[in-house]
């Protein structure tokens, strides 16, 4: 059905589902759906695909790859522009017709808990769905709203035709991290300034020092424990005053301390709920309010990663027209931010794990494996937490080379409740970055049980 043969028959046809936002969840959630029999309408007023494939995952992958092959701007521009498709949606909007869902292409607002106003029309659906993503944080800070198009997000930075000589970051977190080291890859004098004094504080310590030694090494300029206090203009540069007392010099300054949901202007107050604060969401993906309202991806709470959304639009797919018996957390999430070296995260963090006096860690490190010797790979650091009352891993994270390829065999191990009398048993292939993980196995299960000392 075309766009405007949904407006034409809107007042006539109910729906049995609406969903506000086409990303990525949204993509999955009508994928799981198709063959179900209920009917989709889906509202987008931007791209159907949402952030990942155009400015958020997919160019920032491949503008750090460029960066680290070739280190041309150029390059990264044209294979940019040809992996997010120019940043042209027909793709995805006929990926999303072939399930038979419609789409419209227009602001929607939530009219009451069965109807939702669009192009000017109502649509009458049974079940809503919110999944409307994250927009960055600006902070109240004097004069930054005074540099205009010299301040960029994410959005920007990944959307950039021409690339900065100087840039400023503000923020040491995942795209901060990210963007300042495939900008300075490509040539840019790149300055991170984080308020934070250390780095991915919820890990270990080494996981923060590690990120930002590979960014030093790439040139970035990363200052932990200071924050701006002012910006100016100067002869068409930027002035950013810190909190340190000194004042940097730039020709752009990226945002990047972080995202909330974007949820303002969608009606919700409609439902009771008020748009200042978090949803309500339950681990079946309902929101606590009246109707049949459910909520997936960035704004239902649990995190901002796109595998993350499509798992929570498959809970939500099958409560809409499955067994009813998916959960959010009935995996594990898992994460990879890729600096160099990449770090890993696997269930929990340390920090709310310590609070659990039944976990212990253990670690290991890259420089003990032989293919450390043979590809110079530099440091690396892993930690895992395993649960002494049932004997099996919790969680993992680290920093070090190649660790993006040990997420799914740490997740398999979480997911399965794996003993670790068994994942000692494993054979891992010589000589591997994955050789790492025996001995902190063995490490955490001779804490667990201890070896009789002779005699006893």
């Amino acid at each position: 059905m075309t766009h405007q043969d949904a407006r034409t028959s809107a007042q006539a046809t109910i729906y049995d589902i609406g969903v506000i936002g086409a990303g990525s969840a949204t993509e999955t959630l009508v994928g799981e759906l198709r063959g179900s029999g209920l009917s989709v309408v889906v509202f987008e007023q931007d791209r159907v695909g949402g952030e990942c494939p155009f400015v958020a995952c997919m160019p920032s992958k491949t503008i750090l790859h460029v960066g680290a092959t070739t280190g041309s701007w150029e390059e990264a521009v044209a294979r940019r522009n040809e992996v997010t498709e120019n940043l042209d949606d027909a793709s995805h909007a006929e990926e999303l017709a072939e399930t038979g869902a419609v789409l419209v292409r227009s602001r929607a607002q939530i009219i009451d808990a069965d109807t939702i106003e669009a192009g000017g029309e109502h649509f009458t659906v049974r079940h809503i769905v919110v999944a409307t993503g994250s927009e960055s944080v600006i902070p109240d800070i004097v004069g930054l709203d005074s540099l205009g198009d010299r301040r960029w997000t994410s959005v920007e930075a990944l959307t950039a035709q021409e690339r900065p000589d100087r840039l400023v970051i503000l923020g040491g977190g995942v795209i901060g991290c990210e963007l300042g080291l495939a900008f300075a890859r490509l040539g840019s004098t790149v300055t991170l300034l984080d308020a934070d004094p250390h780095g991915f504080a919820d890990l270990s310590d080494e996981v923060g020092d590690l990120v930002d030694a590979g960014l030093r090494v790439a040139g970035v300029t990363v200052r932990r424990g200071t924050g701006a206090v002012a910006f100016g203009r100067n002869d068409g540069l930027i002035t950013v005053d810190t909190d340190g007392g000194d004042s940097i010099v730039t020709d752009r300054v990226l945002v990047a301390i972080g995202k909330r949901a974007r949820v303002e202007g969608i009606g919700l107050e409609a439902l009771g709920l008020d748009p200042a604060d978090q949803l309500e969401v339950d681990e079946t993906g309902r929101v606590a309010c009246a109707g049949s309202v459910w909520a997936m991806g960035d704004v239902a709470g649990r995190g901002q990663y796109t595998h993350l959304a499509s798992h929570q639009a498959r809970v939500v797919a099958d409560h809409l027209a499955g067994g009813g018996t998916r959960r959010f957390d009935d995996v594990t999430i898992s994460s990879c931010v890729f600096t160099d070296p990449p770090v890993i995260q696997v269930g929990p963090s340390k920090s709310d794990l310590d609070v659990d006096p039944d976990v212990i860690w253990a670690s290991g490190r890259v420089s003990d494996l032989a293919r450390a010797a043979t590809d110079d790979l530099g440091e690396g650091f892993l930690a895992i937490a395993a649960r002494r009352s049932s004997g099996s891993i919790v969680a993992a994270h680290g920093a070090g080379p190649r660790f993006e390829e040990l997420v799914h065999a740490l997740v398999i191990a979480v997911d399965g409740a794996v003993p670790l009398d068994r994942l000692v048993m494993s054979m891992h292939a010589f000589p591997t970055v994955g050789e790492i993980l025996r001995p902190v196995y063995e490490e955490l299960l001779r804490r667990i049980r201890p070896v009789p000392a002779a005699g006893d």
